[in-house]
């Protein structure tokens, strides 16, 4: 697949609030549901989830199930929908709590992460805490098949960190890579959209197929566009340190790419800095100069320019409306994204 993601071209994208206008009422309900409905009886517990939620965040997954809601059933969003979306967002957000505290992250979103502000315990309590509400969202809904896709899901995103940790420093294949992005990441945007296709009234398989290849793709883009700011963002547009997965060992599509295209050349360089996981002075920075050396970040980009393209294509049988445009030029729009 090195050599197989087609030539990468620029487009002119909307700001994301356009993008998602037609779905903008139900994302600021949900906004105030997601802080209104979390209270529990203890004080601690309360401020570290208002912490949380208030550090705010893109919603981007609520916003494409609800977009799909919307482009199967007329613009109609049902309370299952709802439902639905909040238990996407609160999933993903309890990822992101777990994963600070196992990469040992200070700061995200420009403001200090929960195990830094409080300690390790605090953060994954408040991570099982918001696991245990987004359970009661889904079983609210009352489907079988939903609950199985979450339940399947959730264990794959699980297996997706193990993974991630066990290949620190490790020389993975891009194959590899795209299949830990399925499961980190891009398994979470498919519970979202293949379980908004199931809870809409007289929607066929191939729709629900439809929807699936849809946030597969829109997914695996993602995470590689995020792999590519984490070399190109400023700390301040990131909210985080620049290349801080490399310096922990994970190797991500811009540095796959790099390597790929020094070893052509029979230059190892780059690999025996990685090999000695940056253990003498300069090595991290030289590795970045490296990187940045290459066409590495231009071909991630033109993967995740593939991987778009597919996503846009899954949508072909979907009946042409304002929420599907939005579909569509979501897809596009993350390839540009700065943070």
């Amino acid at each position: 697949m090195l050599n197989s993601a087609p030539k990468y071209v620029s487009k002119k994208h909307s700001e994301l609030s356009d993008i998602l206008a037609p779905v903008s009422s139900e994302l600021a309900i949900l906004e105030d549901k997601l802080a209104e409905n979390l209270s529990g009886n203890n004080p601690v517990l309360n401020n570290i989830i208002l912490y949380i939620i208030q550090a705010g965040g893109k919603r981007l997954r609520p916003a494409v199930s609800f977009l799909f809601a919307k482009a199967l059933n007329k613009g109609y969003l049902s309370s299952n929908h709802f439902q639905l979306g909040q238990a996407v967002e609160l999933i993903h957000t309890a990822t992101l709590i777990h994963d600070d505290v196992i990469d040992e992250t200070k700061i995200r979103r420009k403001k200090l992460t929960v195990n830094n502000k409080w300690n390790d315990k605090a953060a994954i309590i408040a991570g099982d805490y918001l696991l245990a509400k987004s359970l009661n969202k889904l079983a609210s809904v009352k489907n079988f098949s939903v609950i199985e896709i979450f339940a399947n899901i959730m264990g794959e995103i699980c297996e997706g960190e193990v993974q991630q940790n066990s290949q620190n420093y490790q020389f993975v294949s891009l194959e590899e890579y795209i299949e830990k992005s399925k499961r980190k990441t891009a398994n979470l945007f498919v519970a979202g959209a293949q379980s908004a296709a199931i809870l809409t009234q007289n929607v066929d398989n191939l729709i629900v197929k439809a929807a699936r290849e849809y946030a597969l793709n829109f997914g695996i883009a993602f995470q590689i566009v995020d792999d590519i700011l984490n070399f190109t963002a400023t700390e301040d547009e990131l909210g985080k340190p620049i290349g801080i997965d490399l310096r922990d060992g994970i190797l991500t599509a811009p540095v796959l790419f790099a390597l790929d295209e020094y070893e052509e050349k029979e230059d190892f360089t780059l690999r025996t800095l990685i090999n000695r996981e940056f253990n003498e002075k300069g090595d991290f920075d030289t590795a970045i100069d490296l990187i940045f050396r290459t066409n590495g970040i231009v071909k991630a980009r033109q993967l995740a320019n593939y991987y778009v393209d597919l996503a846009i294509k899954s949508l072909d049988i979907i009946e042409d409306s304002s929420y599907k445009n939005s579909l569509t030029e979501l897809a596009s729009y993350i390839i540009e994204r700065k943070f």
